[in-house]
């Protein structure tokens, strides 16, 4: 069935013994000798074994959440967040902020992590079905059949990807035809498995759109023997404020590179069928396919390019194909380039997709200003339908509002539409009847959106076959439902489901989670909402799928087995701690899984700063964030429980920082926060004060790196992937929305490069060395490490190859927490190499 299969195992079942040789044969990333300076070991060193363990172990369990159009299947996702540095370090091209595989056609890390797999679970059965894939391969963009039967999706082998099938029965699988997809631009793999394709799309006989190779592609484009002139950057006749972006393109090269490894064609794939092109070729991102399968909206990507804006800022044509002829029937919208901030006016049509009953192209379209009647004269937000042939004149308005529409979301036969609606900074849900023309009317009255516990819910909705959004409408249309997160004060939210009637908006409530457990609807299961998969969880109990039925009943359908069952037994301590400006905050300690009552343990505090305008922002955000019953999941990725097998209690509390211009409070808002949570931390009676160190990646490690120049608290830290000079983003970052001309005190002071000289805490840097986060630059890293070697300070950079802004190889993640354990088991326990035990790599920690 695969001629391009590779026996590449799974990262996460990868036995950590296969590396040992490995490790010992790497060059040094870091090498020094102890005669000058400190006495780090070379090349690559392990962890302990409790911590090879973990890695070892594989963290998949079972959430029904993506269910057939039958309702009675669902499709389990198994995914890892681990490669090898083989794999990591194979050739990628950065272009223009897209990071491609040559080899392949296809973005890097499809080659690299997300899902390798998945299984299939019958409902009426209760049953699991696996499915057998080979050895090395990912999957993306898992899509069903119109009848549930069947399951798409894209099989990223080693030479090329392919649109393959699977059975919901058996578990079987095949291909949907010969042809080497282009999954450049158009794949939805961010979603893991959860986000609609667009670039999958069935059709009502079974065959599959996809985009593929175009016929008589050629070569890859030649680099130039010699440059036939300077690189030439200029300025724009308007002020063009850009983030600093790495991989943008170069020159005329990059992007003939760029056109190449992005065009595709659209096909129609089906078994034992050769692929049926449809229309030109060319740069697309997206497809999608009518209802009736006679049409597709195509959206590609066009020149001219840019050398200062990411290729999501590139000139875009949408457009309506035949797809039988493959002709262009219309044109729906052109968009320039956009190099700077923000983006068009919104007084052109805007929000185009197909209507789920097949009626035609749905859009918005404001009305236009009446130059006669002022400049604060209404202007109705109107609900349009372009139908076929999709030409001038077969256009209508369905509804109209006076007050501005953020979306559109329709039942799936039609006979309703629904519309966020906004006014003087609320919002609210109109209902619109579009089977007997009736004006529309509010069913969810104006509120605060930033009212973190008032919020009435979204409305309840699903997806077809081909990922429409509809509304999930009772079976006498009467009622549709709200879904909400049931915030509470206290930090235990209790998610709920109120139906909610769409003659007067009155409301009654179907479903709301325990006071004592995290408990929130999944998947409804029948238009009345008799039955719904809800997932159950708690702070100390591991997450499982439940059938509940309208009486409350609950069958637990999953039965997952715990992978960590000694980090979920950990004791973890939720407080509270007021700033002395009297700011109310929430931290949480975790302690270490052997902690002995009545101890004190180090510490290692983890924070990453957030903004807000105002308390109450801060306040509703934590609301958001902060839950207090939810199961904490493991990751070996950044802030982790791994810290716990290691005798450290992991303290992370907020840190924010509050005011209209908040970064002109910066330092002294994180340095009393961080005060302020020490102080209560230091009265729960559990953790040794004087022996606790700080860590962050990316703005947590721009925190970090402040904590130790402008705090006496720590012994040591750990800052990766951050960004220490603030005068190398001059157009803003993070959320600071001026530049550094409009407040050069704020660039400056909030850098720590340049108050290096006052860090005098042993500080661990590390950066990945393809960093492709806007502003992260390896450089940071490089010339924070130049500034602290120059002033006699105690510091090291481990910068790791390959890698972007987060770790991926195996090899480098092992090595990342041997180091961490390393730094902080000598700078905060105060242990010395003679009390450390050695690695299995033979190397002393």
């Amino acid at each position: 069935m695969n001629p391009h299969r590779r026996p590449r195992p799974s990262t996460w079942t990868l036995p950590i013994g296969l590396f040992l040789a490995h490790f010992c044969l790497v060059s040094p990333l870091f090498a020094q000798d102890s005669s000058d300076g400190l006495d780090i070991d070379q090349g690559y060193i392990l962890p302990d074994q409790a911590i090879q363990d973990l890695f070892a172990t594989d963290p998949n369990y079972t959430t029904l959440d993506h269910v057939s159009p039958d309702g009675d299947h669902f499709v389990i996702p198994l995914s890892t967040e681990l490669s090898t540095l083989e794999e990591v370090g194979e050739e990628t091209l950065r272009l223009a902020m897209l990071e491609l595989r040559a080899a392949t056609d296809r973005p890097w890390h499809l080659d690299i992590y997300g899902l390798y797999g998945f299984r299939f679970y019958s409902l009426s059965e209760r049953s699991f079905t696996d499915v057998e894939l080979p050895d090395g391969i990912y999957v993306s963009d898992l899509m069903w059949s119109p009848d549930g039967a069947r399951l798409a999706f894209l099989a990223h082998l080693e030479e090329r990807t392919e649109v393959w099938i699977a059975s919901a029965e058996d578990g079987s699988v095949t291909a949907a035809g010969d042809a080497r997809v282009i999954a450049s631009l158009g794949t939805s793999s961010g979603g893991q498995g959860s986000a609609p394709s667009e670039m999958l799309q069935w059709t009502p006989s079974g065959s599959i759109i996809t985009l593929a190779e175009p016929a008589n592609r050629g070569a890859e484009p030649p680099a130039p023997a010699l440059p036939d002139g300077p690189t030439i950057r200029h300025t724009r006749s308007a002020a063009t404020p850009t983030r600093t972006m790495p991989f943008l393109l170069e020159g005329d090269h990059d992007s003939d590179l760029f056109e190449y490894y992005t065009r595709s064609q659209i096909v129609e794939l089906a078994p034992g069928r050769s692929p049926r092109p449809i229309g030109d070729a060319g740069m697309y991102e997206s497809v999608s396919l009518s209802p009736d399968g006679r049409h597709l909206i195509a959206t590609r990507i066009e020149r001219p390019f840019s050398f200062i804006a990411s290729y999501t800022g590139f000139p875009r044509v949408t457009e309506v194909l035949d797809i039988e002829s493959g002709d262009v029937l219309a044109t729906l919208e052109e968009r320039e380039l956009r190099e700077g901030r923000g983006g068009g006016s919104g007084n052109g049509p805007r929000d185009w997709r197909w209507r789920p009953d097949g009626s035609g192209v749905a859009y918005l379209h404001r009305a236009a200003p009446d130059d006669d009647a002022g400049s604060d004269a209404p202007r109705p937000d109107r609900i349009m339908l372009l139908r076929a042939p999709f030409g001038d004149g077969d256009e209508e308005e369905v509804a109209s509002s006076d007050d501005p529409i953020s979306e559109v979301t329709y039942s799936l036969d039609g006979r309703h539409a629904f519309a966020s609606v906004r006014r003087d900074g609320e919002n609210a849900l109109a209902h619109f009847a579009l089977d007997d023309g009736s004006q529309g009317n509010i069913i969810v009255p104006f509120h605060d959106p930033a009212d973190a516990v008032s919020l009435p819910g979204d409305l309840l909705t699903a997806r077809t076959a081909n990922g429409l959004d509809h509304a999930w409408v009772s079976s006498d249309g009467g009622s549709a439902y709200l879904r909400g997160g049931g915030l509470k004060e206290d930090f235990r939210p209790q998610p709920f489901v109120d139906r909610v009637s769409l003659s007067d908006g009155s409301t009654e409530r179907l479903f709301e989670g325990s006071r004592d457990s995290f408990d929130r609807p999944l998947v409804p299961l029948d238009r009345d909402l008799g039955r719904m998969i809800v997932s159950s969880e708690g702070r100390n109990t591991f997450p499982d799928s439940y059938l509940w039925t309208g009486g409350g009943e609950m069958e637990n359908l999953t039965r997952n087995v715990d992978p960590f069952p000694q980090l979920t037994a950990a004791r973890r301590i939720d407080f509270e701690f007021t700033r002395r400006d009297g700011l109310e905050i929430q931290g949480r300690v975790s302690l270490p899984i052997d902690y002995v009552e009545g101890t004190r343990v180090p510490a290692i505090f983890w924070t990453y700063p957030r903004e807000y305008r105002s308390e109450e922002a801060f306040s509703n955000a934590t609301i958001r964030a902060r839950n207090h019953n939810a199961y904490t999941r493991l990751t070996w990725l950044r802030w982790s429980d791994i810290w716990l097998t290691q005798g450290y209690a992991l303290v992370y509390p907020d840190i924010p920082i509050v005011g209209e211009n908040y970064n002109d409070y910066y330092i002294s808002n994180m340095v009393d926060g961080m005060y302020a949570a020490m102080r209560a931390v230091d009265g729960l009676g559990v953790i040794d004060m004087d022996r606790i160190g700080h860590g962050g990646h990316s703005y947590g490690a721009f925190a970090t790196a402040n904590f130790l120049a402008h705090t006496p608290f720590f012994k040591a830290g750990i800052a990766g992937d951050g960004a220490y000079n603030r005068s190398l983003t001059p157009m803003g970052f993070q959320a600071e929305p001026r530049d550094i001309w409009a407040a050069p005190h704020v660039y400056m002071e909030m850098s720590p490069f340049f108050k290096a000289d006052q860090i005098n805490t042993p500080l661990l840097l590390y950066h990945g060395a393809d960093d492709n986060n806007s502003g992260t630059y390896p450089i940071q890293s490089r010339r924070m490490i130049q500034a602290l070697t120059g002033l006699g300070k105690t510091a090291a950079l481990f910068e790791y190859p390959f890698e972007s802004h987060t770790p991926r190889a195996i090899e480098n993640n092992l090595d990342m927490w041997a180091r961490w354990v390393d730094w902080f088991d000598t700078y905060v326990k105060g242990e010395g190499p003679e009390t450390r035990p050695v690695s299995e790599g033979g190397s002393t920690r």
